[in-house]
C-alpha cells in the first residue's frame, strides 16, 4: 500500500478497509480522525471540494453514536441517536440528498407518568399543565414557575461563546443542583429541572454546570421539537451511506496515538503505521481526542479542557413486539418518571409492526446498572416497562441493549458534560485550531449541541476551516 491511490484518494471504491501494518508512508491532503456522523461529514465536503481526505477510524465500523440494527419481523431500531426536528436544516438536508425519508414519532395517546411511586397518566406537555394524582395544585405551579425561569435564563444565554453571558462566572461556579437547592423548596420542581438536564446531558445535575445546562438549552430549545421525526429505517442509515460515498477513502481499525506537526504537514500514527497530510480534522469526543500523543504539545487550555469534558452515562434498551399494543390502550409509549427507567418512547414504524419501545437508563442509575450482570439489567428494565405498561410488556420478542459507557472509543452518550467553571476558563479553546490541527464533533457545536445537527454543523464548519487555510 503505498501513494495516493493506495489509500484511496481516487474516486471511491464503494468499500472500508481494514488494514493491515505496514511500515510506508501514505500521503493526503487532510486525514479526519473518526468516521462518525462529524468526521463523515467533513470529508465528504473536503472530497466534493477536490482535497485528498483519509479517514482513520478505530471501530471496525462507521457511524460513531448513530447506528442502527435491524431486529425481528423485519424491524430496525437506533442504538444511538435517531430523533431529528424542522429546524435542523443541515441534518435534514443531508438525509434528503442521501434518498432517506423520515416519518412523525409517533405521540398520540397519553404520556405514563409514574413519580413518587404513584402511576398516573398525562394528556399534553411536561411539566404538566393539569396535576395527575401524585401531584398538589402547589408543586405544579410551582415546577412551572421553575421551569419557566430556567428556560429565560437559557434564552439569554450567548449561545456561540456562553463564556462572554452576562454573569456567567456565576452561572458557571454552581452546579444544576446547587442553583436547584436554591432556586426552590418544591421537590417535584427540581425533579422537573433534574429531568431535562438528565435527558439532554445524560448526566448528574450535581456534575453538571449550570451555565453549560444553560447553553445546551440555548442550543437546542424543546419548542423546536427536536424530536418530531424518525428516519425510515433507521437514522443509522445516514452515516452508512455517506461511507457508501467515501468509499475506500475511510480506514477502519485504525485507532490513532500520535499526531505530529511540522512545517510542512501533519504525520497521524496509527498502530498500522503513519499517514502523512497537510491538515488533519480530529472528529472524536474531547476525553478521546486528549488521548492522544501530541508533538508538540497541545495549548494548556486546551490539553485541560479534554480533562473536564467527560462523556455523559446512557445505556439504550429496545424491547421489541409483535405490534405497539400499547397504542390499542390509548397510550403514546412514552414515560416521564424516577424509577431506573427515566424515559420510554415509541420507536416503532408508522404501522406498530413491529412494536418498538426505546428506555433510557441515564446518569448514576446507568453506572449503577452497569455494575450489574446483562440478564440483572434486562429484568430491572423489563420490571419497570411492566410498571409503565401492564403485563403485555413483560415478554418482548427481542430485548437488545447499547451500553454506551461500555463502549471504548465512543465512552458515553449523548454528549460531553461540563461541570463548573469549565466554560468560563476552556470553553474559548473547544474548537480553536492548533496550527494544522482542526476539531470537529457534535461536543464543539454551539448549535444542536450533541444532536446529529450539531455533528453535522461542526463537520462542515472544521471542512471549510481547512479548505480556507490550504
Amino acid at each position: 500500500m503505498a501513494g495516493a491511490a493506495g489509500i484511496g484518494l481516487t474516486a471511491a471504491s464503494g468499500t472500508l478497509s481494514a488494514c493491515a501494518p505496514q511500515d510506508t508512508v501514505d500521503r493526503a491532503d487532510v486525514i479526519v480522525v473518526g468516521a462518525g456522523l462529524s468526521g463523515l461529514c467533513a470529508a465528504r465536503e473536503l472530497v466534493r471540494q477536490g482535497k485528498g481526505t483519509l479517514v482513520l477510524e478505530a471501530r471496525d465500523r462507521v457511524g460513531g453514536r448513530m447506528v442502527r440494527k435491524s431486529v425481528v419481523d423485519g424491524g430496525w431500531i437506533d442504538l444511538g441517536g435517531q430523533w431529528v426536528g424542522p429546524t435542523q436544516a443541515n441534518i435534514l438536508a443531508l438525509a434528503d440528498s442521501l434518498g432517506i425519508k423520515r416519518f412523525d414519532s409517533y405521540a398520540t395517546g397519553r404520556t405514563v407518568f409514574d413519580y413518587g411511586g404513584v402511576a398516573s397518566t398525562l394528556d399534553g406537555p411536561f411539566p404538566p399543565t393539569n396535576a395527575p394524582p401524585s401531584l398538589s395544585a402547589a408543586d405544579l405551579a410551582e415546577a412551572n414557575r421553575l421551569w419557566t425561569q430556567f428556560k429565560t435564563l437559557a434564552k439569554a444565554t450567548n449561545v456561540e461563546r456562553p463564556w462572554l453571558t452576562t454573569n456567567a462566572a456565576a452561572f458557571d461556579s454552581q452546579t444544576v443542583a446547587s442553583w436547584l437547592a436554591t432556586a426552590t423548596r418544591s421537590d417535584f420542581a427540581r425533579f422537573c429541572v433534574s429531568y431535562w438536564v438528565l435527558n439532554q446531558e445524560g448526566a448528574d445535575p450535581g456534575a453538571t454546570s449550570m451555565l453549560f445546562a444553560l447553553a445546551s438549552y440555548a442550543a437546542g430549545p424543546d419548542e423546536d421539537e427536536p424530536e418530531q421525526w424518525l428516519f425510515e429505517g433507521g437514522a443509522g442509515q445516514v452515516a452508512e451511506r455517506v461511507a457508501d460515498e467515501l468509499g475506500d477513502r475511510i480506514l477502519l481499525g485504525q485507532p490513532v496515538v500520535r499526531i505530529e506537526q511540522d512545517a510542512s504537514g501533519v504525520t497521524v500514527t496509527t498502530s498500522n503505521g503513519d499517514y502523512r497530510a497537510d491538515f488533519v480534522v480530529v472528529a472524536i469526543p474531547p476525553c478521546l481526542a486528549g488521548a492522544i500523543d501530541y508533538h508538540p504539545p497541545l495549548p494548556a487550555r486546551r490539553n485541560q479542557f479534554t480533562q473536564r469534558a467527560p462523556m455523559g452515562s446512557v445505556i439504550k434498551y429496545a424491547a421489541i413486539y409483535p405490534t405497539a399494543w400499547w397504542r390499542e390502550k390509548g397510550l403514546s409509549g412514552t414515560t416521564v418518571s424516577d424509577r431506573t427507567v427515566l424515559l420510554t418512547a415509541d420507536s416503532s414504524p408508522p404501522s406498530g409492526k413491529p412494536g418498538i419501545l426505546t428506555g433510557f437508563v441515564i446518569g448514576p442509575a446507568a453506572i449503577r446498572l452497569a455494575d450489574q450482570s446483562e440478564d440483572a439489567r434486562k429484568r430491572t428494565v423489563i420490571t419497570d416497562l411492566v410498571a409503565y405498561f401492564g403485563d403485555p410488556a413483560t415478554n418482548p420478542a427481542q430485548f437488545v441493549e447499547m451500553n454506551w459507557p461500555g463502549e471504548k472509543w465512543t465512552g458515553g452518550a449523548y454528549n460531553a458534560v461540563l461541570g463548573p467553571n469549565t466554560l468560563t476558563t476552556y470553553g474559548p479553546a473547544m474548537a480553536e485550531p492548533v496550527g494544522r490541527i482542526h476539531w470537529a464533533g457534535s461536543e464543539i457545536s454551539p448549535q444542536w449541541t450533541g444532536y446529529f445537527e450539531g455533528a453535522v454543523r461542526a463537520g462542515y464548519v472544521a471542512a471549510r476551516a481547512v479548505l480556507g487555510a490550504s
